[in-house]
């Protein structure tokens, strides 16, 4: 007989849980600090191809006088959490905004399905 594992299923607010792994719903949509706690951007999604890539975050950063927000992305062990903070030590919105824009770009149906 095969048994489920259990789940506590109380709810919570922490992108960290006790074994130290990130919770990508909780990250999702949370703004992302630098190591001297300035804004740098937001968290718009967590990409993951499979279990031998490893994840990719795509942060929305800009938002400067002239030019609008765009979209980076970066290997997600560059996050760091600072208590419940999302933080990338040594980033800045200038250098972000400087990174190639990343575009989600959908799979071609090419007909089937």
């Amino acid at each position: 007989m095969f048994a489920a594992p259990s789940f506590a299923l109380s709810p919570t607010n922490d992108i960290v849980m006790t074994d130290h792994s990130m919770r990508s719903s909780k990250l999702i949509g949370a703004t992302m600090y630098n190591d001297q706690g300035q804004s740098i951007g937001s968290v718009i999604d967590v990409l993951v191809k499979g279990a031998s890539v490893e994840p990719t975050v795509i942060l929305s950063v800009g938002d400067f006088v002239g030019g609008g927000a765009k979209l980076v992305a970066l290997p997600l062990s560059h996050v760091n959490l600072d208590g419940a903070k999302p933080m990338m030590a040594g980033a800045t919105r200038q250098m972000l905004a400087s990174m190639p824009t990343f575009l989600f770009k959908p799979i071609e149906n090419n007909g089937q399905g």
